[in-house]
């Protein structure tokens, strides 16, 4: 059957994305030093319950007064902001999100107006794909910083770049444990050196990924033959949804010194499919000082139904003795 010119929906061309200065991206246009700037974006309840739903964090604290008076939204909530920084400079058809770090500095309380700052830190080859590497601050409309940190994204390619730079990173130096330290209180009760945290289970389904990453017609994430088109059995969900279950855990386990004070650190090692069932856990691997504060780190992972590991990250937080 012929399709008629009726049938074929129009498209952006490179060359008129270029013109309108949202040229592809790729390993040649990105230069480091380009500095990215969001939107502002005011937290409203519905952002709330729309983040609750997708990552399945109903605490307290996100939809009543708690320790930070006014309920405050999850650590985790603007990370996308960072995110599409780019995609105010660049047209983006595809990527995958390699690594993200935040460092919590405040808390967000719900209806605050943010913006997102950023510059393209580095770009380098690994295993013949480009990376990018972004620096980030997210603050208040008055300049308070909330978030800040830095992430890595795999550019989706036909060709790779001749493979140029260096393809090891690197590494933050360890955190040095404190071993006169052996225990701290947190938010649900005492923590200790090995101890297991209480893990978690999130099966993804397709409506909480529409609702975390947006629907769009061209997305790894929502649509399910472009996903396929791009190498993927079905839709995958962000990397960055991970990373609010470790928030869900840290916060849990932790308390106050995550939401202030905290830090994580993830590693995305395996795309994670709608309708994958992730179990999420975290060990305390050991306290360190903080000024007159203790800080207790954690070792945390991510393993889908088939056992394989998707997430690895460390995350630490303030707490007492």
């Amino acid at each position: 059957m012929n399709t008629s010119k009726a049938d074929k929906k129009p498209s952006f061309s490179p060359e008129t994305l270029a013109a309108a200065g949202f040229p592809d991206i790729s390993y040649d246009v990105l230069e480091e030093g380009v500095k990215f700037r969001s939107g502002d974006h005011l937290i409203r309840p519905e952002d709330v319950e729309a983040y609750a739903f997708a990552v399945e964090d109903h605490d307290p604290w996100f939809f009543e007064p708690g320790p930070f008076g006014n309920p405050i939204v999850h650590p985790t909530l603007l990370a996308n902001q960072a995110l599409l920084m780019r995609h105010n400079h660049y047209f983006v058809p595809a990527g995958l999100h390699a690594r993200m770090i935040y460092n919590f500095l405040d808390a967000i309380p719900l209806g605050t107006r943010a913006r997102t700052l950023g510059r393209m830190a580095e770009k380098y080859m690994r295993r013949d794909k480009p990376y990018m590497v972004t620096e980030y601050q997210t603050a208040t409309e008055e300049g308070a910083p909330l978030v800040e940190g830095r992430f890595v994204q795999m550019i989706f390619k036909d060709e790779t770049a001749p493979s140029s730079g260096s393809s090891a990173r690197t590494e933050p130096e360890a955190p040095k444990f404190d071993t006169s330290i052996t225990h701290a209180d947190g938010r649900s009760g005492r923590l200790e050196v090995g101890q297991v945290l209480p893990s978690l289970s999130r099966t993804l389904q397709q409506g909480q990924i529409d609702i975390y990453s947006g629907v769009q017609p061209f997305s790894i994430h929502t649509n399910e033959a472009w996903a396929q088109a791009k190498g993927f059995r079905t839709t995958i969900a962000q990397g960055m949804m991970s990373t609010a279950y470790v928030s869900t855990l840290m916060t849990t386990a932790v308390g106050e010194g995550f939401v202030v004070g905290g830090h994580m650190d993830a590693k995305f090692l395996h795309p994670v499919l709608c309708g994958d069932t992730l179990e999420v856990t975290g060990t305390v691997a050991g306290f360190s000082r903080d000024k007159n504060r203790i800080r207790v780190h954690v070792t945390a992972a991510a393993h889908n139904q088939s056992g394989e590991q998707t997430m690895a990250a460390t995350s630490s937080a303030l707490c007492y003795e």
